[in-house]
């Protein structure tokens, strides 16, 4: 009677055990790299699966299944569906997905607008796996100039160390702001910062324009429906082939623009046909005034009314992934005493390191480092 019913025990288990594994890796056509978090299904039901960060995936197939076909999607990506009797025939299989390629030339301006809305999407969905995780470090040469309409005009050159802990894992204001830290280590000036505000660099300002690391305002997905996106051309940057991407928005505030007074935002992004990376951003903004600290502060007086500024960020890849290569402002403002006031300010990144960074606790937002004439004598500085 036991063995009996064992055997009827079996016999009603047997289609849950009667399964096929099918194996493999999900890759881009164009580079060979993983892709992560693909949509792994078997079509017309919600059996399936996703591929893990670096592409690998394992799916079991029931034998009731196994006539049917497994669609693969990610986004930026074509869908390719296969037949899952061709894939048992192997033990492991290389997917490789085709980027999505949008004709946008022969569309109307609506449809094309919702094209140039889906790529921007993409790019913003892909920051993670383009871009550099962390920690790493970065050495940048950092110059300002500030013309605040007196006879002096204050020109300060640096060497800044920065280390990132995450990186472009999760990027996110919060992110940057928890996981970025930075110190001075070599200072050349003409003045003295004998006070806080002397001895303020703009250096903190000039990293919050880096727009993929922060990934807010364009590639923030909740307000990108809040931009009017044209297509300005198909051209190539960094012997890529890039969309150039115009957009506007009607609130300027500082969620869109991060100035707490802005009045006017408008732009131009570079993204990759290729992996969807943004390569450049440049962007105008106005602002009917700014708290001296940082634009996105609210403020009481009027030490900077009349706000004008353009900036730019640029990206570039280091050991097959991306990160930030240069950021510029360039800023004129009125000064309480009428006075027009010029802002001009450069990070090159001089080195990436991936490898053993350097921790670094807090930030220089005050700066006070003394001169060393040996090391500017020596020092090339990047074009």
């Amino acid at each position: 009677m036991r063995n009996l019913l064992l055997v009827i025990l079996l016999f009603i288990n047997l289609p849950l055990l009667a399964q096929h594994t099918i194996k493999g890796r999900v890759v881009d056509s164009h580079t060979q790299e993983g892709i992560a978090y693909t949509n792994i299904g078997v079509e017309g039901t919600l059996f399936g699966t996703a591929s893990d960060a670096q592409g690998f995936f394992e799916l079991k197939i029931p034998d009731d299944l196994k006539d049917k076909k497994l669609l693969f999607s990610a986004v930026g990506y074509q869908n390719q569906t296969l037949k899952i009797q061709q894939l048992l025939q192997q033990e492991f299989h290389r997917i490789q997905l085709v980027g999505q390629t949008y004709n946008i030339n022969n569309i109307d301006v609506e449809a094309q607008s919702r094209v140039m809305f889906r790529i921007v999407k993409t790019a913003a969905a892909n920051i993670s796996e383009n871009y550099q995780k962390g920690p790493f470090s970065m050495k940048f040469y950092y110059a300002e100039m500030v013309d605040k309409g007196d006879s002096l005009k204050q020109k300060r050159e640096a060497v800044v160390n920065l280390y990132d802990e995450t990186g472009y894992a999760s990027p996110s204001v919060e992110d940057a702001y928890k996981s970025r830290n930075y110190e001075f280590a070599q200072v050349k000036k003409n003045f003295e910062s004998y006070s806080f505000p002397s001895g303020e660099t703009g250096f903190d300002e000039l990293l919050n324009m880096d727009v993929v690391r922060l990934s807010n305002s364009l590639l923030n997905k909740g307000l990108l429906n809040e931009f009017d996106l044209q297509l300005e051309g198909v051209s190539k940057f960094q012997n890529d082939s890039v969309w150039i991407i115009s957009y506007k928005t009607a609130q300027p505030d500082i969620a869109h623009s991060g100035d707490f007074y802005g009045t006017k935002m408008e732009g131009k992004i570079y993204i990759s046909k290729s992996n969807y990376q943004v390569l450049r951003n440049e962007c105008v903004i106005e602002a009917s005034k700014n708290n001296p600290q940082d634009r996105s502060l609210f403020t009481k007086g009027n030490d900077q009314s009349k706000v004008n500024y353009h900036m730019t960020a640029i990206y570039k890849p280091y050991k097959g992934k991306y990160a930030l290569s240069y950021l510029d402002c360039d800023k004129t403002y009125v000064n309480a005493e009428g006075q027009k006031c010029t802002y001009s300010r450069r990070a090159s990144v001089l080195d990436v390191n991936t490898n053993s960074p350097q921790k670094i606790n807090g930030k220089t937002y005050f700066e006070n480092t003394a001169y060393i004439e040996s090391f500017w004598n020596s020092f090339q500085r990047p074009e």
